[in-house]
Parts: C-alpha cells; structure tokens; sequence
C-alpha cells in the first residue's frame, strides 16, 4: 500500500482523515451604530434564544440589552419569581443576535449591561478600585466581541456610596476613554426619565413590565439626539 505523496490534502483510502478546508466562512462583522430614537428593546441575563427573539421581535421590540455578568444581589435560581441565572455574554451570542435572519441570526440590535453595586466602587477595604472595575467591563466587552463605540450601561444595584459619585464617575470615564459610550440605567422601579450628562447625553425610559407578564424586562430610547447618543451594535 503506498503512501500519499508529499503536499497531497485529499481524502484516500490511505490518509482517511486528512481534509483540506477550502474558502472557509467568512465571520460577519459586528459595528456600533447611532441607535433609532424611540426603539423598544428588551433587558436579558441568560443566552439569547430564537423563540425569545422571535416573540419580542413580533412585538415591535428592534434590540436586546445583554448581561455582561450576574448583579451582585441576584437572587438565587430557586427564589420564587426569580428571573433566569445570568450566563456571560460570548462573542459566539454576540454575532448570533446581531446577525441578519437570513444567515441563521436573530435581526436585533445589542447593548451591554454591567452590574456594580455602587457602594464596593472605591479605595476603601472591602471596595474595589474603579480601575479594577474598568478593567473588567473592558475584558467582558472584549470577550464577548462587542465594536468600540457601542454604548455600555452600567446598572448601579445600591445608591448608596461613601465615596460619592466621583468614584462612579472615574468607572464611566475610563471605559470611555477606550472607545466606548457609557450610560446609567435608571431606577427599575420608577417610570422616570433621566439624562446622564457626565459621560452620556442620553434620555431614556427606564424598566417597564413587559406586554407578556414575564420576567424580562423592556426599555426604550428616548429621542437620542444628545451629543453623545446611544450607539448599539448590528451587522
């Protein structure tokens, strides 16, 4: 029985297992883009699913606000009412729910969301420096392959801070400075509106009860005509 000769990437009797990958998939390419005013979206904490997609989308929702990681006062999977355990997001998600429908994705538009309890934010013991805290929203954004200039919200699970806003702020400006929009969520309770004018210019309406009486919860975008507007991430 010979041997294949040298440079030979067939599949033979001989060599079974050698296969020789022409013109692999190209992978889409996720950006940020100014996101259109008044758009309903949807606040997610585990994996995107089609089913979940396709029933928001049915009902007039463009995009989906994804957990970067679990809120510091996530209430265990057995609590009753409890909403799904918080999954990270991957860039494997990321590429599945911002990709167009003909090319197996889901059509929405992605924002990130990082929750800090605002009280750990600082220099003192028991807290965590906002350059720490930077760092680590930045190394979750770049995991999970999400474009610079994409807005990335930062929902404060606690209000109530010893070193005040400054601390907040220093968290918000070095993500920033990384090529990133960075916004506030408001209160999950209070139907308010409220504008962010430190980093972001952006008005928005904070949580709603969604339409199906679940646990997901929705938003919407305000006008977004700020000098820094909401930029989500499509393809």
């Amino acid at each position: 029985m010979s041997s294949p000769t040298t440079g030979e990437n067939k599949v033979t009797t001989e060599n079974p297992t050698l296969v020789k990958i022409v013109n692999p998939p190209v992978p889409q390419l996720t950006y940020a883009e100014i996101a259109d005013p008044h758009a309903k979206g949807i606040i997610y904490n585990g994996t995107m699913k089609p089913s979940i997609a396709d029933k928001y989308k049915s009902e007039g929702y463009s995009f989906c606000i994804r957990s970067l990681n679990a809120p510091t006062t996530q209430s265990p999977p057995t609590a009753k009412g409890s909403g799904p355990s918080t999954i990270p997001l991957t860039a494997q998600e990321t590429n599945r729910i911002t990709g167009a429908n003909d090319k197996h994705g889901y059509g929405l538009a992605l924002m990130p969301v990082y929750h800090q309890d605002a009280s750990k934010i600082g220099t003192g013991t028991g807290q965590i420096a906002p350059s720490d805290i930077a760092s680590s929203v930045l190394n979750l954004l770049s995991e999970a392959a999400i474009p610079i200039g994409t807005t990335v919200w930062l929902q404060l699970t606690s209000t109530e801070s010893s070193s005040g806003s400054g601390q907040t702020q220093a968290v918000e400006q070095q993500i920033f400075q990384s090529g990133y929009s960075v916004g506030i969520l408001g209160n999950e309770v209070q139907q308010q509106q409220q504008t962010n004018g430190r980093v972001l210019e952006s008005t928005y309406t904070p949580f709603e009860q969604s339409s199906s009486n679940t646990q997901i919860r929705t938003i919407t975008i305000g006008d977004n005509a700020g000098s820094y507007p909401i930029y989500w991430a499509i393809q």
